[in-house]
C-alpha cells in the first residue's frame, strides 16, 4: 500500500473520530443545556442559540441538523483538505473545553 493511501487512510480515521467525538459533546451539550437552561435557572450564554433554547427548533437543530452536517462532512471526506481537518479537531478542542468547563462549574460543586 503506498503512503499517500496511508496518509488518507489515517486522515480519515482522525475525522471519523473527531466527527464522532463532535456528535457525542453535543449530545451531552444538548442535555446539560436542558437541565441548566430550559429546567434550571441558567441563562444561555450562546447570543446564536439563546432565542430557540426551550423550544422545539433547539432540539432539532441540536438532534437532527447537527448529526446531518456530521454526516455531510464524513461523506465528503474525499474532497476535504488537510485544513478543514484542522478546523474540525480545533472545534472538537474547544467543545471538549466548554464541556469539561460546565461539567466543572455546574456539576461538580
Amino acid at each position: 500500500m503506498s503512503t499517500v493511501v496511508r496518509d488518507a487512510e489515517r486522515r480519515h480515521l482522525l475525522l471519523l473520530v473527531l466527527l464522532l467525538l463532535i456528535g457525542v459533546f453535543n449530545v451531552l451539550d444538548f442535555a446539560a443545556t436542558q437541565d441548566l437552561v430550559v429546567y434550571g435557572e441558567h441563562a444561555e450564554w450562546n447570543p446564536f442559540m439563546r432565542r430557540i433554547v426551550g423550544t422545539p427548533c433547539f432540539s432539532l437543530y441540536k438532534l437532527l441538523a447537527i448529526p446531518l452536517g456530521l454526516l455531510f462532512l464524513w461523506l465528503v471526506r474525499q474532497q476535504m483538505s488537510p485544513k478543514l481537518l484542522g478546523a474540525v479537531a480545533f472545534t472538537c478542542g474547544v467543545y471538549a473545553l466548554v464541556l469539561i468547563y460546565t461539567v466543572v462549574v455546574f456539576y461538580l460543586p
